[in-house]
């Protein structure tokens, strides 16, 4: 496919490397954003038609109880961990 937008939302702790010929040959743009809200609805759409599932970002479920513990400082020091689901 080509032209389209790549759109990073996450922050980084290091460096990633990529080959800008990739976008120039594809005629693709690439941006970078610190909040989610002009992106959500695009992000949503993706996973409508199946380009990956919520389910698959959640690293993580945990009891309101343990937030502080498992939720919080597990995603100050675990670089691992992408999305934690806190239920009641």
């Amino acid at each position: 496919h080509e032209g389209g937008e790549v759109v990073v939302v996450s922050i980084w702790e290091g460096e990633a490397s990529f080959h800008p010929n990739d976008l120039v040959i594809k005629e693709r743009t690439m941006k970078g954003i610190i909040a989610y809200r002009h992106v959500y609805p695009a992000v949503m759409a993706l996973m409508q038609r199946g380009y990956f599932r919520a389910e698959d970002m959640v690293t993580q479920r945990i009891p309101l109880a343990d937030i502080v513990e498992e939720g919080f400082e597990a995603l100050l020091s675990d670089k691992a961990q992408v999305k934690i689901i806190v239920t009641p």
